[in-house]
């Protein structure tokens, strides 16, 4: 027998259609190595807490039947005061606890493990579901606790520093209430063999299938606006307006966002009268700078918190007025060990003392700045090429607007539109999520010599194609404006 699992009763709760999906697993596989790594990485601190509870029995089994009856005789053993990984069956729901440890009182207290490092609204509700469970199977649970990640810890310091306990039982309480209240309407509705009919709401905005569902066959759907606020969609969705050629003319909208209505409503692009003066800002030669980094839950070297964000490349391009290109430099680092000294010091070599430095969004600037915090020595030079960076996204996003980015200004979306013959199809390593957790991969030793010279090749020729998209870009824009 199938059961409702906690995904598709919390996907429920947002929208009927994506929890029916849910429970016929209908809903879009999520592949590559940036989920891959992030399912690795989740399996791991979970295990890493489980030696937080030395005395912990161990109830999983492979199959859900044979699990929930080992629960079952493990809840009832009083010799038994710690358990994890324990599993219940209710009411037509499943779920898997975390840890459950014996109180004096012959309840429980629940631990859930969580990767974040500070409490998160869906924490508690994740948490919410599984005590509901647990309430239905008879179990009482007095007390929840979120583990998360502690910012103190470094690598080398007892694995107990890893983590922090935020006590979230008086927010988990009444939303049990809730959700045993909702149980049976949701197990009726869920079950059913007719899907519920979909109604656009504000959750539909980051649905993994809103393209194929609300969105399927509407052309220039309000969520083509850019940065539009929870409120602003609430109000657009209340007066039956799902399209931006129907949107009142005395709707309060952004500049941006006006911009994008108006070339919608007359079909053509927008070109600021900015945009040339912008653009001859940009000082030859021209340096084209893109980063990669790598982000790990558990971290990976010394003085490093969990969750930082670690360069770990760069690719820089240098051309002339006309974009030829006249040297490339790249720089990968050695994934066993902590290189941000060299990647600081070859970003002083290569980016010279004149010149604009010409980025894609905010995070280079942002990066080097950091590199000059870690090293004294090297923060004049370093603050300097900080200075001398052009964000070419926030030209893109204040002066040029095609109908066809639908609202978008990422490079990867507005390079097809603007320069559709150059792509990322070719590439082994085609986005920057799946980048980093390459390099994760690799300095986790997880990969052989074989796999990391092919992965670094492959890394390489990744980034380097994101500092030609921005020669292309940048070119683009200087022939709209010639």
């Amino acid at each position: 027998m199938r059961y409702i699992n906690k995904t598709a009763f919390i996907n429920y709760l947002s929208c009927p259609t994506l929890g029916w999906m849910t429970r016929r697993n209908m809903l879009p596989k999520l592949t590559g190595p940036s989920n891959e790594l992030l399912r690795f990485e989740g399996r791991n601190v979970r295990s890493i807490s489980w030696q937080l509870f030395s005395n912990a029995v161990d109830a999983r089994k492979l199959e859900t039947g044979d699990a929930v009856l080992y629960t079952k005789e493990l809840i009832l053993d009083p010799g038994v005061k710690t358990i994890y990984g324990a599993s219940f069956v209710a009411g037509g729901y499943l779920a898997k606890a975390g840890i459950l440890q014996k109180l004096d009182d012959n309840s429980w207290h629940l631990f859930e493990v969580k990767s974040g490092r500070k409490y998160k609204a869906k924490y508690a509700r994740d948490m919410s579901f599984n005590t509901m469970v647990l309430a239905k199977s008879g179990l009482v649970v007095s007390k929840t606790t979120i583990l998360c990640l502690s910012n103190d810890y470094r690598l080398g310091m007892n694995i107990s520093q890893l983590f922090k306990g935020l006590d979230c039982t008086e927010k988990v309480e009444p939303k049990v209430q809730e959700f045993l209240i909702l149980s049976d309407e949701v197990l009726e509705n869920i079950e059913s063999e007719n899907m519920p009919e979909p109604y656009l709401k504000k959750n539909c905005k980051n649905c993994p299938v809103f393209d194929g569902c609300m969105s399927k066959d509407v052309k220039n759907h309000i969520f083509d606006l850019p940065r539009l606020s929870v409120l602003a969609i609430e109000e657009l969705i209340t007066a039956g307006v799902d399209t931006i050629d129907k949107i009142p003319a005395d709707f309060e909208l952004t500049q941006m966002q006006q911009i994008v209505k108006n070339c919608v409503l007359i079909n053509t692009n927008y070109v600021s009268e900015n945009l040339k003066a912008e653009l001859g800002n940009i000082k030859q030669p021209f340096y084209y700078l893109d980063f990669e980094s790598m982000i790990t839950i558990v971290p990976l070297y010394r003085d490093i918190a969990p969750h930082t964000q670690f360069l770990t490349q760069f690719s820089i391009d240098k051309t002339d007025d006309t974009g030829n290109i006249l040297d490339h430099y790249e720089y990968i680092a050695d994934q066993t060990r902590d290189c941000r000294r060299e990647i600081a010091e070859k970003l002083i070599k290569y980016l010279g003392e004149e010149g604009s430095v010409v980025t894609y969004a905010n995070f280079e600037r942002t990066a080097i700045s950091n590199l000059a915090g870690f090293f004294p020595d090297l923060c004049e030079k370093l603050n300097k090429i900080a200075g001398r960076i052009v964000d070419l996204e926030l030209i893109v996003k204040k002066n040029y607007y095609d109908i066809n980015f639908r609202g978008r200004s990422s490079i990867k979306k507005i390079l097809q539109v603007l320069v559709p013959e150059m792509n990322y199809a070719d590439l082994k390593i085609g986005d920057g999520g799946d980048a980093a957790a390459s390099f994760a991969f690799m300095a986790m030793g997880l990969y052989d010599d074989k796999k990391i010279e092919e992965t670094k090749k492959n890394l390489l020729k990744y980034c380097a194609r994101d500092t030609l998209a921005m020669v292309k870009i940048h070119q683009f824009l200087k022939s709209v404006v010639s």
